[in-house]
């Protein structure tokens, strides 16, 4: 293995001289760097991480943690957007990513997810919600002094940093776009009360109170419908409820395009098709007219920006700048499309 003594030999200088230029320390003339850097590359020599860490405290490496399954294919879009604003500024920093899951409670007893944390091998974390971060890895966070960002959840610990969009302003917004259509019984389709994330209850709760404001006459409630993630679930729930409903509703607005294909699957089973005989509107921006030959209206979450201004918060963070907590709130826009029509 080639070390900093090869390089000092190879180019005439001092093992300090070396170190400096690595470092890039400015007390170092030009034309011996530029021969230490020759050395570098005729050796093909590489740092130590860990003499790095021992001499700057700092592992120049970030964690990415995420309850997101990476084979569940809707919600690693979601995921794959954030991290490809998170990558650009890391990019920048010439900072490493390292990746990791946070399993269910319960599910895998044996797997010690936060040891790279307590081992101090990251610099600091962002949590890609849909969950809610767990209370042992806050608890983690403030023993090892990690600075922490939550992209998609708001954590109330004065720990956490985190990055949202307003759900509840776009969740009302989407009523407001289905009404102004002519739609008078709109139903909403959430998650069951066991799959907590506070982004879809807070666009249900957008939703609710819409409804109330513009005088619908049916409790809201009523057409909520309660299923899972990615699942086939969600057809079986949709069927059911459209079959227990005396007057049906003419619209549909889904908490998480991750609904989407298996609402349209159980409305099929009824002999109903979007937009014909029902409008639909999603939400996140993943559906394209690949699933079924339409454009899905949705609210498109910008989350290439979310990631991007996580990652910044992060950084400022780690250089020292965490005097409190940081906070950002992204509004997110309509995008009309031909899956929903006029009633």
């Amino acid at each position: 293995m080639v070390t900093q003594k090869d390089v000092a030999n190879l180019a005439g200088v001092s093992f300090i001289t070396v170190s400096r230029v690595i470092n890039g320390e400015s007390n170092v003339k030009e034309e011996t760097r530029l021969k230490v850097q020759a050395a570098i590359d005729q050796l093909g020599y590489a740092p130590s991480f860990a003499g790095q860490v021992l001499n700057s405290g700092r592992c120049n490496t970030i964690a990415i943690l995420t309850p997101i399954p990476f084979y569940q294919s809707l919600r690693t879009f979601y995921m794959m957007r954030i991290l490809s604003g998170i990558e650009e500024v890391c990019r920048k920093n010439k900072v490493d990513l390292m990746m990791g899951i946070v399993p269910e409670a319960g599910t895998e007893p044996d797997y010690d997810y936060l040891r790279p944390y307590r081992q101090k091998k990251v610099d600091g974390i962002i949590y890609i919600g849909l969950r809610q971060i767990p209370r042992e890895m806050i608890e983690e966070l403030g023993k090892r002094k990690l600075p922490c960002v939550v992209i998609g959840d708001r954590p109330k610990s004065k720990l956490v940093s985190w990055v949202d969009t307003n759900n509840f302003e776009a969740g009302y917004n989407a009523v407001k776009e289905i009404w102004s259509r002519g739609h008078r019984r709109i139903a909403f389709i959430g998650l069951k009360d066991e799959f907590f994330n506070a982004n879809v209850m807070d666009r249900e709760k957008g939703f609710e109170k819409a409804l109330e404001d513009f005088g619908a006459k049916y409790k809201p409630s009523d057409y909520i419908i309660k299923t899972a993630f990615d699942s086939e679930e969600t057809r079986q729930d949709v069927k059911a409820a459209f079959l227990s409903w005396k007057k049906k509703p003419t619209a549909i607005f889904c908490g998480a395009d991750s609904f989407v294909p298996e609402t349209v699957k159980g409305l099929k089973l009824l002999g109903l098709s979007v937009p014909k005989d029902i409008s639909l509107v999603g939400f996140d921006g993943f559906i394209n007219s690949t699933y079924f030959n339409l454009n899905v209206a949705t609210f498109p979450q910008p989350l290439n920006e979310m990631g991007r201004r996580a990652a910044e918060i992060l950084f400022s963070q780690i250089s020292g700048n965490f005097v409190k907590k940081e906070t950002a709130v992204f509004p997110v826009p309509f995008c009309a499309g031909d899956s929903l029509q006029n009633a």
